[in-house]
């Protein structure tokens, strides 16, 4: 029986030159993935922070197409929520409770920033759907070729 419960947990871990090197997407509850835990990680190991926040969702996904749109929507899942906790990482986003990333902790070790947030399922939901990239709003369906109609 799937819990009620459907808050997602974000760790990303940047190196000392602003580099990726890892992020796990879960759900609070049971610890499992997001789909996968890291699923877009080895599209976004090694980038540094600048280059994956300049990443476009509908380029990105364009870029990096998969067979079923349950996939599609994952990866970018997973995109914004990465994008949004980095935002936060660098003040470009305040990362309160009502952001899309509600930041718990950042940490400082070895090197390594480490920040651990809450991603708002619901406001990650609703920034797939104003990009387009979920194909339900039609922003990125193509248009419908105009008829010819010739009367005699």
């Amino acid at each position: 029986m799937p819990c009620k419960d459907v808050t997602e947990m974000i760790r990303v871990e940047v190196d000392a030159e602003d580099r990726l090197t890892l992020y796990r997407f879960i759900k609070r509850t049971c610890g499992q993935g997001v789909g996968t835990d890291t699923l877009i990680l080895p599209l976004l190991q090694g980038k540094t922070v600048d280059e994956i926040l300049a990443l476009q969702p509908l380029e990105f996904i364009e870029e990096h197409p998969v067979e079923e749109e349950i996939e599609e929507f994952l990866n970018l899942k997973h995109l914004i929520a990465v994008q949004s906790t980095l935002e936060v990482l660098t003040g470009k986003a305040a990362g309160g409770p009502n952001d899309i990333c509600a930041a718990a902790e950042i940490q400082f070790e070895d090197g390594m920033t480490i920040i651990e947030a809450r991603i708002s399922v619901d406001l990650v939901t609703e920034e797939i759907k104003s990009c387009g990239g979920c194909k339900g709003c039609g922003k990125n369906k193509k248009a419908p070729k105009k008829a010819i109609v010739i009367f005699n």
